[in-house]
């Protein structure tokens, strides 16, 4: 099977041979620290644009869907606060210690 001779030409950069080059080895990783930096750079940008421009990031969920949640989660709050001021006010706490 005969491989192309730009891949042929690949592969011996590619192989170590009687030589180690750490030097090489550094400087592709480097090179694919420096790819990925700039992907996320770019990523970062872009999502930052979107939401500066008042687009909405990822699916849309209708108002009504959320303000159950919403309501129950406030009547929660309400119901604790109410029990903290009993805690405050009402209820009596005898210390055994004493």
């Amino acid at each position: 099977m005969k491989t192309p001779s730009s891949f042929s030409t690949i592969s011996k950069r590619l192989h170590y041979g009687a030589h180690l080059r750490p030097v090489r080895d550094w400087f592709v990783l480097l090179i694919i620290f420096v790819l990925f930096l700039l992907v996320s750079l770019a990523w970062n940008l872009w999502l930052f644009s979107q939401v500066t421009q008042g687009q909405q990031i990822g699916t849309a969920s209708s108002t009504p869907d959320t303000q159950i949640p919403l309501d129950s989660v406030t009547t929660l709050f309400d119901s604790r606060a109410q029990e903290r001021a009993h805690y405050q006010h009402d209820y009596r706490f005898v210390d055994p210690s004493l």
